[in-house]
């Protein structure tokens, strides 16, 4: 049996703009924490609010995966977002 090495420049690339990139925030499902991804999102994409959200709770309760469509510009504005976003300490994770 043969085995092939995945060849990364084979691997889909995001084109710029983006109308619909799939943004998944990991954090503390605690007050204040869906206004505040909602406030960095929308600096980006102004139709983002906590409306847009959908949400998936952890199975202790703790933790909520916010999940959002939005129109991203360019990779740096996507970079800058995810930077953003990270350094809030209630956000545990972006994808």
């Amino acid at each position: 049996m043969k085995v092939s090495n995945i060849d990364s420049d084979k691997a889909p690339k995001i084109e710029f703009p983006c109308p619909n990139y799939v943004i998944k925030i990991v954090g503390d499902d605690k007050d204040g924490y869906r206004d505040f991804v909602a406030s960095v999102l929308a600096k980006y994409d102004s139709k983002v609010s906590t409306a847009s959200f959908t949400e998936q709770p952890s199975k202790n309760g703790r933790f909520v995966s916010l999940t959002v469509r939005m129109h991203i510009e360019a990779e740096s504005v996507l970079s800058a977002l995810f930077e953003e976003l990270k350094k809030s300490p209630m956000v545990k994770m972006v994808l």
